[in-house]
């Protein structure tokens, strides 16, 4: 018999997996014109071998800088991952490079042919690691901001396009604003749609937090705070870290 958490976790997934096919894929990767790759990696049967060669290499990469970072990377998802942009459409994609899915049971990373490289995989993998720290339901009842969760795979990835080179957060804020950043991922979500330059404004509110707030060290205290029930609420990304919450969800 199922769980009451199980149950609701059976229900987010097969919803999900009506607006993301990709999240039905693994289960049954012919019945959306996919194949294993190798574990845990679904393609599109159109994608060349040499290509399927480079995604598993930099899927590699990107998980060995996400565990330098995080100190580990236990929760290895599943990626779905498509060579055309057809492929793409079929598994739900919305037009971004990649996006990652997480529910109770699974976590899935969509990546459609513009996401295929290094950088973009290591954003996602951050989110992964990130979100298998604090936990779904922190994730979705908004304990953790989405701005920050944002800003810190951006710094793991070395985007260029949101980051110079540097040490100092001056140094490396390719531009910064005091104005509100999406809290929501659903509010994010639409916002970096329109405004993708909002990377760039997250990442640099996440360099100067940490500047502030004890650099990586700071950002493992509070991924632990939130685990046990804190809500984060940086102000303007200069913070003093996890506020307790009136009520755990």
């Amino acid at each position: 018999m199922l769980t009451a958490a199980a149950l609701v976790g059976v229900v987010a997934l097969g919803g999900g997996a009506y607006a993301y096919p990709a999240l039905a894929a693994p289960i049954c990767p012919p019945c959306y014109g996919m194949e294993a790759a190798a574990p845990r990696v679904i393609v599109d049967r159109a994608m060349p071998a040499p290509q399927r060669a480079d995604l598993l290499r930099d899927a590699a990469a990107a998980r060995t800088e996400v565990q330098a970072f995080y100190g580990a990377f236990e929760r290895i998802p599943f990626l779905v991952a498509c060579s055309t942009e057809d492929c793409d459409r079929r598994m739900g994609g919305r037009g971004a490079r990649a996006v990652t899915l997480s529910t109770p049971l699974a976590t899935v990373i969509q990546a459609s042919p513009r996401g295929l490289n290094p950088v973009i995989l290591t954003h996602e993998f951050s989110h992964v690691e990130l979100h298998r720290r604090i936990g779904v339901w922190a994730l979705l009842s908004g304990a953790f901001p989405a701005w920050f969760d944002e800003g810190v795979a951006v710094l793991l990835s070395g985007d260029e396009r949101y980051l110079k080179p540097g040490a100092a957060p001056a140094e490396r804020c390719v531009r910064q604003t005091d104005a509100p950043l999406p809290a929501d991922p659903s509010d994010w979500n639409v916002r970096a749609g329109k405004e993708p330059m909002i990377y760039a404004d997250a990442v640099c509110r996440v360099l100067q937090w940490m500047a502030a707030n004890g650099g990586k060290d700071g950002v493992m205290r509070t991924l632990e705070a939130v685990a046990g029930g804190a809500a984060f609420a940086p102000e303007n990304g200069r913070g003093e870290g996890p506020a307790q919450r009136a009520e755990r969800s």
